[in-house]
């Protein structure tokens, strides 16, 4: 057992290291399409866009998975993530888990790493709905700059533009991405949609529809973004009001879901011995399987429960 938790730090280390060349040659990759695209446009050549047209059947799926890893630091707030954040985010992990092999037993270790990666995912949760949270109250903002210059004259292509200048913080980065795709040849419509997508931004989705229809059949597009920014304004608003209210059912809830998985993975560490004479007893095996799958249904009920209000 001690032989494979040693091979399990070794294959984390090695697939941080893979990650990181990946990573590179994507770099790489991106810049080798952006060369070939200004060689088309030159040329006189078929867009990029058409190029890859239906690629999500083309593009490897490991290809496919680090781009979803990308776009979760994406979320996140981490635009370039290489070989120095995998090391930070696997060394502590690695080093955390042999400590306890070496001190507690192969339970301990497991145990170590389980709550290892629940930490590092609740962390990237918070952020990336932080993050989240301030794209939202920025996004009114920036519609009534939209609204502004669209009403002195300015298409919805130049207002857009314009307005990324003055905005600032998470939303800027979303909208310099969205820009980058209009500047080699997407439609604005779309290059919106598809940040909304990698960074669950619904609202910038809504805006993305309202340009879209704007665009394709005309109208007083203005007005609309305005009672938008309004509309998301007193929406922020009456969220801020009943997460005030909620603030101590939420609470509760999250302290009910996560203490008994913090008492459990606390014995397992520490304890061990105990765990290990229920599991090879009949009676306190079901016991554990029992527990656990009670467990994960009620800290789901929570989970629901604390979003929900």
């Amino acid at each position: 057992m001690h032989i494979v938790l040693w091979l399990l730090a070794a294959a984390l280390l090695m697939a941080g290291t893979a990650l990181w060349l990946w990573q590179r040659a994507q770099q790489r990759s991106r810049q080798d399409v952006s060369a070939a695209f200004v060689d088309r446009q030159i040329q006189g050549m078929q867009p990029l866009q058409q190029q890859f047209q239906g690629g999500n059947e083309t593009v490897p799926h490991l290809q496919l998975q680090i781009e979803t890893l990308r776009h979760f630091f994406l979320r996140a707030g981490i635009q370039q993530p290489d070989g120095k954040l995998y090391f930070k985010l696997l060394a502590p992990g690695v080093g955390l888990t042999l400590l306890a092999l070496l001190f507690g037993g192969w339970l301990s270790a497991l145990g170590t790493l389980f709550l290892y990666l629940m930490l590092m995912t609740f962390y990237f949760w918070s952020r990336s709905s932080k993050l989240q949270r301030t794209m939202v109250r920025q996004l009114p903002g920036f519609l009534d700059t939209l609204v502004r210059l669209v009403t002195i004259g300015n298409s919805i292509g130049a207002a857009f533009q314009t307005g990324i200048v003055g905005t600032e913080g998470p939303l800027r980065v979303v909208l310099d991405r969205a820009n980058r795709q209009v500047q080699a040849g997407v439609d604005l419509e779309h290059a919106l949609r598809q940040q909304a997508a990698i960074f669950r931004f619904k609202e910038l989705d809504l805006v993305a529809a309202v340009i879209g229809v704007s665009s394709r059949f005309g109208g007083r597009s203005d007005l609309v973004l305005e009672r938008m920014a309004a509309f998301m304004r007193d929406l922020e608003h009456a969220q801020n009001e009943l997460v005030a209210l909620s603030a101590e059912i939420r609470l509760s809830g999250w302290i009910m879901g996560i203490l008994p998985v913090a008492i459990g993975l606390f014995l397992i560490i520490f304890n061990n011995n105990m765990f290990l004479n229920m599991w090879h007893d009949p009676i306190g095996k079901k016991m554990l399987i029992g527990a656990v799958v009670l467990e994960v249904i009620g800290g789901y009920g929570l989970f629901r429960l604390a979003k929900s209000v």
